[in-house]
C-alpha cells in the first residue's frame, strides 16, 4: 500500500521522553590537603631524586678528573648540550661554534620533549641529552677544539649552578602558583554556594526541545552516515594525517558512532534501518552480496573498522618506545585511547538500540597482517579496564604509555558504567569512590581547573593547553559519572568567562585536522553546553561556528569548511542532544531491541528519518526524501501477526501485517 505525507503515525486499528535531572549535590571544592595529590607529589619527588644523583654523579666526575672531555660529560648530563660550553672560553676560536652547539643540542631535546608529548616516545628525549653529552665529551678527539688550556672553566660552576637556579624557579612558581590557587578555590567555593550559582545552575535550560531532527541536522548526519555506510575495508572521508595524536582515524570512527547513539537515543529510538542491524542478521549479511550502494549498516560497519589493522597498527610502536615491549596486541595495557573508547562506542550503541553485540567469547578480533590473532569480547575488554583502574596508583588509567588524560578517562569510565546499565553489573560502583578521589586530588588544580594530561612517571602536568575546551569537553561525559563535579566545572568555566570574548579563549586549532579553525573547540564546548542544559552558551557556540565555518551543501551533505570530521561528529552530538543524554543513555539504557511497532528498514540514502517515536503504542515518524522524490519502501515490525493497522498521514490508509508480525509499506517522504 502507500501513504503520501512525510508525517506518519502508525498505530493498532481500533484503538516523550522526559529530561534527565541532574541530583541535587553541593558543588563546592573539597578542602585541598596540599598543592599536589600524594600520588603527584611521590613521582615529582622521585623524579627529582633521580635527577638529583645524576647531577651528584657528575660532579663527581668534575672531581676525580680534570680531563676536558670528562668535564664536558659531567656538563652534558646535567643540562642537555651543556657539555659544549666547556669549550666555550674567550680565547677559543670556537667559541660561537660551540655555544651554537649548546644551544641547538638545547633546541633539540625540547623538540625531542614535544615529541615525547605527542607520540609516547620517552626515548627520545634520554637519547638527544645522551646523545649530546658524548658529542660535547667526543668532541676533542676530533681536533675541532683546541687544547685544554683554551676551555673555559666556569662552565663548571655555571652549569650546576644553572640547574639548581631553574629547578628552584621552576618550584617556586609551581609553589606561588599553587597558593594563588588556593586563595582562588575559596573565592569559588564562595561563588559556588551563592544564590547566584544555584540560580544558574537550576535556570540554565529555557528553551523548548525538540524531538524531530532538522533539515540541517540531516544533512550532517548524511556526511557521517556516508563514512559509516561504506564497505568496511574503505575509508573515503576519513582523514589520515597521524594514528598517535587527536587527528586519528579511530577518534573519527569513535565519535561518528557516539553522535549516531545520541542521535538515536534522542530522536530515533524507534527506528533501525540504517543504523544497526539485530546480531543474528551480521554473519548473514557479511556472507552475501548486496546490489545496494552501501553494505551492512552504520553502527556496525564503525565497530568493525576499528578491527582494521590500520587503525591499531600504531601500538606497536608506542608499545616498544614507551613500554619497552615488542607485540602488536593493542588491548592488554596503557591504551584506553583505544580499547576504553570502543568499549565506549560498543556500549553507547547497546544503549541506543538494545543490542548487545560482542558479548560472545573471541567477537572482537584484531588480526595482524602476518596472521596473529588477537580476540577479545565486551567482557573481556571490560575485565581489563576494570583491573587496570583497581592496579593503578594515580586511580585513572594511562591512556598511551606514560600520560594520563582526565578526558580519556571520563570516556572510558562512561563507557564501564554504561556496560553496568546495560547488563546490571554493579563495576563503576567498584570504582567509583576511587575514581572521584583521584580526579579531585591529582588532576585538579588547586585553582579549580582540569589538568589536561598529566604523566605517570614524572608526576609532571601538561601546560595548560587546548583552552576552553579541555576545560569544558570533558563535563560532557563526566554528567554521566560524576555530575556534580561535571556541573560545577561548568559553572567555573561559565563564572570565568563571563563578560570575556568566547571566541579568544577557545582553542584555534581544530585538533581534527590541526588546520587553524576554531570548528572542533566550538563543537566540543557546545555539545558540553547542551548536556549540562546550558542553551544559551550552546547556542552562542554554535553561532560562532557556523559563521566562521560556512556550511556548504551539496547533494544534501553538508560539510563546514576547514572543519574536521571528528568537529562535524561532536557537532552532531551538540545538534542532537538534550539536557542530560548522554548520561541517561549510560545510566538508563535500552533493555531490548524495540517493541511495538517500529521501522525496521528504509532504504539509504532515499530516505532520512528525522523522528520515530513510540507513542500510545503507535509508531510516530518523520521522514525525508535524501536525493529524489517519490514514493519510497519502508518495512514496519513489531507488529502483532495477522493484525490491521492504520497508517495515518492526514488521511488514513488500512494496512495487515503478515505471520511475522512485519509490513511492507510505501510512503512518500517530503523533500529536504
Amino acid at each position: 500500500m502507500a501513504v503520501s505525507e512525510a508525517q506518519m503515525a502508525v498505530r493498532c486499528a481500533g484503538e516523550s521522553s522526559d529530561e534527565s535531572v541532574l541530583p541535587k549535590t553541593g558543588l563546592q571544592f573539597p578542602t585541598a590537603r596540599g598543592l599536589c595529590g600524594p600520588v603527584t607529589r611521590a613521582r615529582q619527588s622521585r623524579s627529582l631524586a633521580i635527577y638529583s644523583s645524576v647531577v651528584v654523579l657528575a660532579i663527581g666526575l668534575i672531581t676525580v678528573s680534570s680531563r676536558p672531555s670528562v668535564e664536558a660529560l659531567a656538563l652534558g648530563l646535567i643540562v642537555p648540550g651543556g657539555g659544549f660550553l666547556i669549550w666555550a672560553s674567550p680565547g677559543n676560536p670556537m667559541q660561537v661554534l660551540a655555544i651554537s652547539f649548546f644551544a641547538v643540542s638545547l633546541l633539540v631535546f625540547l623538540v625531542s620533549v614535544a615529541i615525547w608529548f605527542a607520540t609516547g616516545n620517552i626515548l627520545i628525549p634520554m637519547v638527544v641529552w645522551l646523545a649530546a653529552g658524548l658529542a660535547a665529551a667526543g668532541s676533542g678527539a676530533v681536533g675541532w677544539v683546541w687544547a685544554s688550556e683554551s676551555t673555559w672553566q666556569p662552565a663548571l660552576h655555571v652549569v650546576p649552578l644553572s640547574s639548581v637556579f631553574v629547578l628552584g624557579l621552576a618550584y617556586g612558581t609551581a609553589v606561588y602558583a599553587g597558593r594563588r590557587g588556593l586563595f582562588r578555590r575559596a573565592r569559588l567555593n564562595a561563588y559556588l554556594s551563592s544564590p547566584e550559582a544555584e540560580s544558574v545552575a537550576a535556570g540554565k535550560t529555557h528553551d523548548p526541545i525538540s524531538d524531530e531532527l532538522s533539515k540541517e541536522d540531516l544533512q550532517l548526519m548524511r556526511l557521517l552516515l556516508d563514512r559509516a555506510l561504506q564497505p568496511v575495508e574503505a575509508f573515503e572521508g576519513f582523514q589520515w594525517i597521524d594514528q598517535f595524536q587527536t587527528a586519528a582515524v579511530r577518534y573519527q570512527l569513535n565519535f561518528t558512532s557516539y553522535a549516531l547513539s545520541i542521535a538515536q537515543a534522542v530522536h530515533l529510538p524507534v527506528f533501525q534501518g540504517y543504523f544497526y542491524t539485530a546480531q543474528a542478521n551480521l554473519d548473514r549479511i557479511a556472507q552475501r552480496r548486496h546490489r545496494r550502494r552501501y553494505f551492512y549498516t552504520a553502527q556496525a560497519n564503525l565497530a568493525a573498522k576499528q578491527q582494521d589493522h590500520r587503525v591499531w597498527r600504531y601500538w606497536k610502536l608506542e608499545n616498544m618506545w614507551e613500554n619497552l615491549c615488542v607485540g602488536a596486541d593493542p588491548v592488554p595495557r596503557d591504551n584506553i585511547m583505544f580499547t576504553g573508547f570502543l568499549v565506549a562506542q560498543i556500549a553507547f550503541d547497546w544503549g541506543a538500540t538494545g543490542t548487545r553485540k560482542y558479548k560472545s567469547p573471541g567477537s572482537l578480533v584484531f588480526e595482524h597482517p602476518s596472521g596473529e590473532r588477537f580476540a577479545y569480547s565486551m567482557p573481556a575488554l571490560i575485565d581489563i579496564l576494570l583491573r587496570g583502574y583497581r592496579e593503578a596508583e594515580f586511580g585513572l588509567l594511562a591512556c598511551e604509555p606514560n600520560w594520563i588524560y582526565p578526558l580519556c578517562n571520563a570516556i572510558s569510565a562512561s563507557a564501564i558504567r554504561a556496560y553496568d546499565g546495560a547488563n546490571g553489573t554493579v563495576y563503576w560502583d567498584e570504582i567509583e569512590d576511587s575514581f572521584r578521589q583521584s580526579l579531585e586530588t591529582e588532576f585538579i588544580t588547586t585553582g579549580g581547573q582540569l589538568i589536561p594530561f598529566r604523566s605517570s612517571r614524572t608526576g609532571i602536568a601538561a601546560p595548560p593547553i587546548g583552552g576552553v575546551a579541555m576545560q569544558a569537553f570533558p563535563c560532557l561525559f563526566l554528567n554521566a559519572l560524576l555530575p556534580d563535579i561535571a556541573q560545577r566545572q561548568w559553572l567555573v568555566l561559565r563564572h570565568d568567562l563571563s563578560g570575556r570574548n568566547w571566541r579568544r579563549a577557545l582553542w584555534p586549532v581544530d585538533v581534527g585536522n590541526y588546520r587553524f579553525s576554531r570548528a572542533s573547540s566550538y563543537a566540543a564546548t557546545a555539545a558540553a553546553a547542551v548536556e549540562l542544559g546550558d542553551s544559551d552558551v550552546a547556542k552562542r557556540l554554535l553561532q560562532f561556528l557556523h559563521e566562521e565555518c560556512l556550511l556548504r551543501v551539496s547533494g544534501n551533505v553538508a560539510h563546514r569548511s576547514n572543519a574536521s570530521l571528528w568537529a562535524h561528529a561532536v557537532e552532531l552530538i551538540a545538534r542532537c542532544g538534550r539536557p542530560g543524554a548522554l548520561r541517561s543513555l549510560v545510566t538508563e539504557p535500552r533493555k531490548s531491541p524495540a517493541s511495538g511497532p517500529f521501522i525496521k528498514d528504509a532504504g539509504y540514502p532515499d530516505v532520512l528519518v528525522a523522528k520515530a517515536i513510540n507513542a500510545s503504542e503507535s509508531l510516530l515518524a518523520i521522514l525525508y526524501a535524501g536525493e529524489r522524490s517519490g514514493f519510497k519502501a519502508l518495512t514496519i515490525g513489531g507488529l502483532a501477526p495477522d493484525q490491521d493497522y492504520i497508517a495515518a498521514t492526514g488521511t488514513e490508509h488500512r494496512f495487515r501485517a503478515d505471520a511475522a508480525g512485519e509490513a511492507r509499506l510505501s510512503a512518500r517522504p517530503k523533500m529536504n
